[in-house]
C-alpha cells in the first residue's frame, strides 16, 4: 500500500478542500504526536492505535468522518467568517 509522504498528505489535502496551508502542520504534528501514524523513510505507516480509532470513527461517526462532509463544513464556517453564512443555520443542519 503506497504511504504518504508530508508533501504528498498536503498535496491531498488541499485537493479535497481540507484545511488550509495554516492548518497543515498542526494536522501532521497531531497525527505525530497522538501516536495514529509514525515516519518510516520520510512517509507515514499507520500504527496499530490508527487503525483501531479509524475503525472507531467509522462505525460510530460515518457521517462526519467523510472527506465530501469535512470539505463542505470548511468551506460553511469560511462563508460564515465571510459574514456570508448563519452559523445558527449551519449548527442547526449539523444537529
Amino acid at each position: 500500500m503506497p504511504r504518504y509522504t508530508e508533501a504528498s498528505l498536503v498535496k491531498v489535502l488541499e485537493e479535497k478542500g481540507i484545511g488550509r496551508p495554516s492548518t497543515y502542520a498542526p494536522i501532521i504534528e497531531t497525527i505525530l504526536a497522538r501516536g495514529y501514524v509514525i515516519r518510516v523513510e520520510k512517509k507515514f505507516q499507520p500504527t496499530e492505535l490508527g487503525f483501531v480509532v479509524l475503525d472507531l470513527l467509522k462505525q460510530y461517526f460515518k457521517t462526519i468522518v467523510d472527506v465530501e462532509f469535512t470539505a463542505k463544513m470548511e468551506n460553511n464556517l469560511d462563508a460564515i467568517a465571510d459574514g456570508k453564512g448563519s452559523r445558527l443555520s449551519l449548527l442547526r443542519e449539523f444537529y
